[in-house]
Order: structure tokens, then C-alpha cells, then sequence
């Protein structure tokens, strides 16, 4: 048994194993393939060793694609502890002064003026529409029965009080409705009363408020990542909310473990319970703030960088790692390489860089409508989002979001160069600890600021650290953030878009190379996994193999459009033939691959005694592969801003993220998940028919699960898992096309003529 078939069938891998694929698999592909598998093999060697030989400059002079004159340049520099200053002075939870409603945030003010002083060019601050806010002046809970204590107050932990909770002064009895399910509450007047229940506040508050009158509610908070928990500490309080709808209004407190023990102490030894909460509230008209600064490049039009941090998770609890990190991280970059440059360690680059400091994804979508000409200038984007984490105080990892199958990118690649570099180099700082670094290249996870420039087919990717036993909690504090982590993190990105900024046809080739590398152990990669959807019913075998076979068609897309995007660093002669030699070399690979799984499926075909018939496409397929959706405007068009508005005024979406119309969280609706759906709109360039997009979205996510801590958010293959339907994908985009966002061509059959 080879290593690789010992792999394929371990008990890792149960989806291959009761399929029953006989192990001897590579054995048997060996003897019926070996004659044509070498010649394919021996010239995707030739055309791979060729690339090295005769691409000058495309191969990096040591173990890191970026040279030492720019690394060790900014490894000097940049301050983890200045990074994480920044985060001390931006994370306080306190109470906003009414000035901040009518004029700027404190951030705005204080990441514009830090701007200012490194030296960056062109600092805005920007106003853009904004929903009312909702401010907490006032906010205490008693406790006045059996004893007299204070037990929470907005002047201790600012998110003891529940967002949305409406102005009151109430004293009355605490009534235990535990679990909060309906028999909880036989036999219990609540109304007017004050309800004490432990799962999360908000589902408290609408059973007992809205539904039954109460006058407020007691829960717990959406602390760490498992939402309806009390905590990860005794202390701890999650960031929660409360909707209020009814004119009794309403307030919510949250608890945390402690404070819930205490409570369910007296309850238990048959005590009455009357507490007293004071509860002054307001709502602002408020603005969305986006700061805004850039380093110029020698060259005004040449393409430009965008770093991006949202420094508004909420307006009133502002997080530590969520995300005060992110923009510590991103203005201790802006400093670096500000100074660099003026004192002359690092040249002026020739493209742009410009920072956005914004609220999460509405400020970043705002400010690319305000900015469309962007939309064709951006070579790349890089978000930053949680990058400043202690890994052992929150038992957290670094995940590196990738760009998905739609914006295949040369910027995985170099990011991923540079995190191995981290990775086998010891960076510290003074004060930060010594953890070793840890982190995965993940797939793409919208639900952040990537995803808005993502839409628009930008290649953006996204610093994320998680799990955090901290997040949206009121212990996410700067006492959880890690200068050495901050600056590994800071590091990378300052790098990898410092380079982009010189970058050139050198450059370009060395991109194209990494692609290529690394795009031929992904084909390998999916290939290898994709093995476990081959069963054993003979039924379903020959759509099983075109199944794995599109998958392989997939990885091989997404191969070569990484190594043909360094095509938009540089492209000249010499690039062309490095990315047209580079993209042979991975075709080779997929044939290759393509041939071992033809092997297996023959095997598998003659051991249940069929013969090895390829699926034919049904009617239906061949109908959708002569139809060709095209989207009507670019993303960021004032047209595509209309459509948002309007999709948002009738509570269809567009103001998450992604283009109008298009999924991008959890959920797109029409049986695709979010991520599902982003894509569908994401494969839409006019070429593709809706078959095309059906396959390329059915290669990425068919059969796949992307988002789970159980597999740390691999991509990982296997029949247990949902299928993309072809009808859903059509539904998808026939829905865009009700919405005005596109329009479906029939396209021109081939070796018909027009009359």
C-alpha cells in the first residue's frame, strides 16, 4: 500500500473507508495509467523547471519573497507597543459626551490627529448617513430585598446595561423563570414585575416584556463564542441588546456568573427577591465616521493598497481585539512605513497606500460609493480584524482568511510566504510574551470588511485571530492584547503591501512562481480529498466521478487565476511568459491528478460490475449553459448604490456587504449559505453561463464544510455534507435579475448562424 492510499483510507477518513475503495487504489491507477501519466508528469516537470531556469528574478533570492532591505527595515521599526498603546487608549469603556453625537467620535478624532502627526497625506474625516444611536446616560440595579447592594451599574461595567433598554424607574419583585420556557412560567404574574431568567437577555426580554409585560429583564450576555452562554469567566458580561416593542418600553440587564449565582441563591432558599432599577436612556441622530489617510506613491496612476480597520464595532462598548487591535495595528503600520520612507530607509513606492479606519462594513461600503473610481484602481486590500490577540489568555489562533474561488489572488500566496517566514523567526518585543506563533490559512469567512472589496472582485484578505473566550464581552480589554503578536501581525502586512507598492516585473515573476507552487499542491490537495466521494452505489458512481472531476476542474481555476493575477502587478513580455509557462505547468498537474482519479473510478466501476459510463448533463444543464447572466453596472456605481438602499428599505439586505442582491453572511436564503450565494454573484462576468457558476460554486463549497472550530475552519471534503442544488444557483441569480441587478443573454450556440 502506497503512503498516499494509506492516507486516503485511514480512519481519519470514515466517508473512504465505508466506501470500501480497496486501499490498492494508487497500485492499480499505476499498472492501467503509467505510460501516459509519465509523459504528462515528465513535461509538467520540464515546464515547471523551466519557469526557474529561465525567468530571471521570478525566484526569490532566500526563504522569503520579500527581500531583507524591506523586512529587516520594518521589523526595526514597527512597535508592538506602540501598536497596543493605541488599543489602551481607544478600548476604555465609557460614557460618550453628547459633543460626540453632533460632531466626531473620539476615535475619529484621535486616529486623525496620530495620522496627522506620523506625516500620512490627504486625513479626512468623513460623515456619512447613520441610524439613529442609542447612548446609556444612566443605569443602576439594586438589589433591595432580602439585602440592600448595589448589584450593576453602567458607572462600573458599561455593558451591564442591555443596548436598546428604554428610560425607567421601576421597583418591584424578581420573579425565576429559569430556562425561560413556557412551563417556566405557569402559574407566575410577571407583568409590572422584574424577570429573572439564565439564558440570554434578549430572549428574556421578548418573552417576558414584549410578550407578557414585564417591566424589564435579567439574563445573561452573548459573552465568548458560544452566544447564549454567561461567560468564560464569574465576571464576565457579554454585549447584549434588548428590542422594545411595545409602548411600555422596557430595559434589560446583563449578568454575569457571580452576579446570577447570588440571585439564584436566594430563589432557592424560598426568599422574595425586590430589586430597584434606574434606567436613563437617549437616542442621538447620528453619522457614521470614516477616517481616512494615504502614503503617495510616485506614480498617480498606478494602482493603489487599502488597509482597513473598523474602529466602531458598537458606538457604546467599544472591544480590545474587537477590533481597537485592528486599528492599532494598522496605524502603527501607517506610522512605520511613513517614517521609512521620509527618512529614506525605504524608497517611495510607486503605487499608493491608503488607510480606512471605518465603522464595520457600512462604512467601508460607504466610502467606496462615495469613491467608485477606486473599484478599478485597488490592486489589493487587507482587513484587519482581531489581529492583536494574546494566544494563551484567550486560547486563540491566527486565522488568515483567504480570498475565495471567485478572486483567485497572488495575494494568498505572498501572505502566506510571509507567515511562514514568521513563523521560523523569533520576533518578540519587550513587554509582549513568548508564545510561538500559530496560526492556519483558512478559506474564505465573510461578515467583515474583506468582503465589501471582495464583491467588487478585489482581492482582499483578512487578519483574524479566534476562538476568543473574550469576544464582544466586557472582558475584551487591552489586558488580552500582546504586543510581540501585534507586531508579527503588523509585520506581515506591512510587508506584503509595501512590496505590492515597488513591486514590478520581477516581482510579478516571483508572484507568478509562488502561485504556481503553491496552486499545484492545492489541485493535489483536492484531489486527494475529493477521492471520498466515490461510493459504492452503482447508481450514483458516474455523477459521483464528474462530481470529483469538477472539483479537480475547480482547483485548477482557482490555480491559475492566482498565478495569471500577477499579470495585474506587471505585464510585460517577460511576465507573460513566465504566467503562460507557469499556467502549463499546472495543467499538467490537473491532467495528472484527473488520470488518477479516471483510474479509481474505472476500479471502482469494474468491482460492481458496471462498465465506466461518464455522466451525460441533463436537459435542464444543457438549457442553463446557453444562458449567460451579466451584471448591469460596477459595484460601486451610483445605480448599484440605488439598489442597495432600496433592497434595504424593503428588508431584502444590500447593507451587509457584498453587491446588491448577493448573500455574504450566513445565510443566502433559496437552500445556499451565505458563502454559497456570495460566490454565485461573485462567478458573474458575463462569460460564464449560469452552468459555469453552478460548477464553480458546486467546486468550492459541494460537499464541503468550511466553518467549523471542529476542523479550525479547513476546507474539508466528504459526503455528509450538503451539495450545491443546480436549481438554487439558478434561482439565485434569476432573483438578481428580478432585482435589476443583472440580465440573462442566451448565448449564441455554436456552428449556428445568425438569419
Amino acid at each position: 500500500m502506497t503512503a498516499r492510499s494509506a492516507v486516503l483510507c485511514s480512519p481519519r477518513n470514515p466517508a473512504v473507508v465505508s466506501n470500501a475503495l480497496n486501499c490498492e487504489w494508487g497500485d492499480l491507477m499505476r499498472m492501467q495509467t503509467a505510460q501516459s501519466r509519465r509523459g504528462v508528469i515528465a513535461a509538467t516537470i520540464a515546464v515547471l523547471a523551466g519557469l526557474v531556469v529561465t525567468s530571471s528574478g521570478q525566484a526569490p533570492p532566500d526563504r522569503c519573497l520579500v527581500p531583507p532591505a524591506i523586512r529587516d527595515a520594518i521589523l526595526n521599526e514597527y512597535s508592538g507597543e506602540q501598536a497596543r498603546l493605541h488599543v489602551q487608549m481607544l478600548s476604555a469603556n465609557r460614557d460618550r459626551a453628547e459633543a460626540e453625537y453632533t460632531g466626531n467620535y473620539f476615535e475619529s478624532d484621535y486616529i486623525s490627529a496620530e495620522a496627522r502627526r506620523y506625516g500620512l497625506s490627504d486625513v479626512r474625516v468623513d460623515t456619512y448617513p447613520a441610524g439613529d444611536e442609542w447612548d446609556a446616560e444612566e443605569g443602576d440595579l439594586w438589589l433591595v430585598q432580602p439585602v440592600q447592594k448595589k448589584i450593576a451599574s453602567v458607572n462600573q461595567v458599561a455593558t451591564s446595561l442591555a443596548k436598546g433598554s428604554v428610560s425607567a424607574d421601576v421597583e418591584a419583585e424578581m420573579i425565576y423563570v429559569g430556562a425561560g420556557r413556557e412551563a417556566d412560567y405557569a402559574g407566575k404574574d410577571v407583568a409590572g414585575k422584574i424577570v429573572f431568567g439564565t439564558t440570554g437577555v434578549g430572549q428574556v426580554f421578548n418573552n417576558a416584556v414584549n410578550q407578557k409585560g414585564a417591566a424589564g429583564a435579567l439574563g445573561t450576555g452573548s459573552a465568548g463564542v458560544s452566544e447564549n452562554s454567561a461567560g468564560f469567566t464569574l465576571d464576565q458580561l457579554g454585549w447584549s441588546s434588548v428590542q422594545p416593542r411595545t409602548e411600555r418600553g422596557g430595559f434589560g440587564f446583563v449578568l454575569s456568573i457571580r452576579q446570577m449565582l447570588e440571585l439564584q441563591s436566594y430563589v432557592e432558599r424560598g426568599q422574595k427577591v425586590v430589586m430597584r432599577a434606574h434606567v436613563r436612556t437617549r437616542r442621538y441622530p447620528s453619522k457614521m465616521n470614516v477616517v481616512s489617510a494615504i502614503i503617495p506613491g510616485s506614480d498617480p496612476a498606478a494602482a493603489e493598497l487599502l488597509t482597513v480597520a473598523h474602529a466602531f464595532e458598537t458606538i457604546a462598548t467599544p472591544g480590545a481585539n474587537d477590533n481597537c487591535s485592528g486599528v492599532g495595528t494598522t496605524m502603527e503600520v501607517a506610522r512605520t512605513l511613513a517614517r521609512l520612507i521620509r527618512d529614506g530607509a525605504l524608497p517611495q513606492p510607486r503605487r499608493t497606500l491608503r488607510f480606512l479606519w471605518v465603522p464595520e462594513i457600512s462604512g467601508s461600503r460607504a466610502y467606496m460609493f462615495q469613491h467608485p473610481e477606486l473599484e478599478g484602481r485597488l490592486l489589493a486590500a487587507m482587513n484587519y480584524d482581531m489581529p492583536g490577540t494574546d494566544l494563551e489568555k484567550t486560547d486563540s489562533y491566527l486565522r488568515m482568511k483567504m480570498t475565495p474561488d471567485s478572486v483567485p489572488s497572488f495575494l494568498n500566496d505572498l501572505v502566506a510566504n510571509l507567515l511562514q517566514f514568521v513563523d521560523q523567526t523569533e520576533i518578540r518585543t519587550p513587554t509582549g510574551n513568548n508564545a510561538p506563533f500559530n496560526y492556519r490559512l483558512v478559506p474564505y469567512i465573510a461578515n467583515s470588511d474583506h468582503m465589501v472589496f471582495l464583491a467588487a472582485g478585489i482581492p482582499a484578505m483578512q487578519f483574524n485571530h479566534w476562538p476568543d473566550n473574550f469576544y464582544h464581552s466586557s472582558a475584551d480589554t487591552v489586558e488580552m492584547t500582546d504586543a510581540t503578536e501585534t507586531k508579527r501581525i503588523g509585520f506581515v502586512g506591512a510587508s506584503a503591501f509595501y512590496y505590492l507598492a515597488t513591486a514590478g516585473p520581477a516581482e510579478a515573476k516571483a508572484l507568478a512562481w509562488e502561485s504556481t507552487a503553491n496552486g499545484a499542491k492545492w489541485i493535489s490537495e483536492v484531489a486527494r480529498q475529493s477521492i471520498r466521494l466515490l461510493g459504492r452505489d452503482a447508481a450514483k458512481l458516474p455523477d459521483q466521478y464528474a462530481a470529483v472531476q469538477n472539483k479537480i476542474a475547480g482547483a485548477f481555476q482557482r490555480a491559475r487565476g492566482g498565478v495569471t493575477s500577477a499579470l495585474t502587478v506587471a505585464s510585460d513580455a517577460s511576465v507573460q511568459a513566465t504566467v503562460k509557462a507557469a499556467v502549463a505547468g499546472l495543467e499538467g498537474v490537473r491532467n495528472a491528478e484527473a488520470g488518477m482519479v479516471e483510474a479509481v473510478f474505472k476500479s471502482q466501476a469494474a468491482a460492481l460490475g458496471i462498465k465506466p459510463v461518464v455522466a451525460v448533463p441533463s436537459l435542464r444543464a444543457q438549457e442553463l449553459a446557453l444562458l449567460v447572466p451579466v451584471k448591469k453596472f460596477k459595484t460601486f456605481s451610483d445605480e448599484a448604490r440605488k439598489l442597495a438602499e432600496r433592497q434595504q428599505a424593503e428588508g431584502r439586505g444590500g447593507g451587509r456587504g457584498g453587491a446588491p442582491g448577493a448573500g455574504g453572511g450566513r445565510s443566502g436564503g433559496g437552500g445556499l449559505s451565505g458563502l454559497a450565494s456570495f460566490e454565485v454573484s461573485g462567478f458573474i462576468d458575463g462569460t460564464r453561463s449560469i452552468l459555469d457558476i453552478y460548477n464553480a460554486v458546486r467546486a468550492e463549497y459541494g460537499n464541503v464544510t468550511t466553518s467549523t472550530n471542529d476542523f479550525k475552519f479547513a476546507w474539508v471534503v466528504g459526503a455528509e455534507y450538503p451539495d450545491i442544488d443546480l436549481e438554487a444557483v439558478a434561482t439565485a441569480i434569476t432573483d438578481l435579475e428580478k432585482a435589476g441587478a443583472v440580465e440573462i443573454r442566451k448565448a449564441e450556440v455554436k456552428g449556428s448562424t445568425k438569419k
